[in-house]
Formats: C-alpha cells, structure tokens, sequence
C-alpha cells in the first residue's frame, strides 16, 4: 500500500515467511540479518546493502549517506523538538515493547529532509510509523492531538 506521500507498506501471506530477499529483508522475523547482500552476506553497512541490490551493474555505487540535518541545519532543531515525542511519556507504555531510538533518529532525519508539503508531514509520518510499530506490539498509544498532526 503506498498514501501517494511519505509511506509504503509492504505485507506478505505468512507462505512466504524466510522465502524472500531484497531491500526489504527476507521476513524471517529476525531484523539482524536483514541487511543481508545480493551474494548472501549479512553486512551491516547501509551502503554497501543497497549497492548489491542495484538493478544493473551499469548504476554506480552510492559512495555516502547524506545526513539532511547536516545540509539544512536550520531544521534541525525543530526536527530534534518534535520528534522528541517519541521518547516523552506520551510513548512510555510503548518503550518496553519497542525501542523509540532508531524510531526518533529517523524522524529527525526525515523531518530534516522534508520541507515541501508541509513542516510536519515527515514528521508525522516518522511517529505514525512508531504508532504503529507499538500497536503490533500490542501497545495502543493515543499520540495525535489537535496540535500534534
């Protein structure tokens, strides 16, 4: 399912649990060895993942990431503000189940990158996507407000 913005969700039939590889893992329910290569090698570097999934080997290799923050450091505090929520107590029932740490650097990341549509449509996005990964826990956090997306 992709909203036509900032989210994609990608949900397999549990027939293919562990029978799949790529970008988005392998679904085998473990996430430590999704970084796995094209040659069947778990690495953990981000870059070196995604190069050996290019489509051709024509494409070169992206050789760094970009931190966003670093390019529009006026957004950066903002950033570091709001998606600091993640880790407040409106998310405390959800700490134990989930760890909102690579939740909120991603959120600053990405409400450090997006500025067009809207300051907090990435922001959003980055908790809606912990929202959710709580409620697959079984954690039901009750985070929207009218001054809070």
């Amino acid at each position: 399912m992709w909203d036509k913005k900032t989210s994609m969700f990608i949900k397999l039939s549990p027939t293919f649990k562990g029978q799949v590889c790529g970008l988005c893992g392998n679904d085998d329910g473990n996430e430590n060895n999704d970084f796995t290569t094209r040659s069947n090698e778990v690495v953990v570097d981000p870059l070196e993942f995604g190069n050996s999934w290019k489509a051709s080997p024509s494409c070169p290799n992206s050789d760094f990431t970009k931190d966003p923050c670093l390019f529009k450091p006026y957004r950066q505090s903002w950033a570091q503000k709001q998606c600091s929520l993640l880790k407040s107590t409106v998310f405390t029932a959800c700490h134990s189940q989930v760890d909102p740490t690579p939740y909120y650097d991603a959120c600053v990341r990405d409400s450090c990158a997006c500025d067009t549509g809207g300051d907090c449509e990435c922001f959003c996005t980055a908790v809606a996507a912990y929202a959710e990964a709580c409620n697959e826990a079984g954690v039901c956090v009750a985070w929207r407000s009218p001054q809070i997306c």
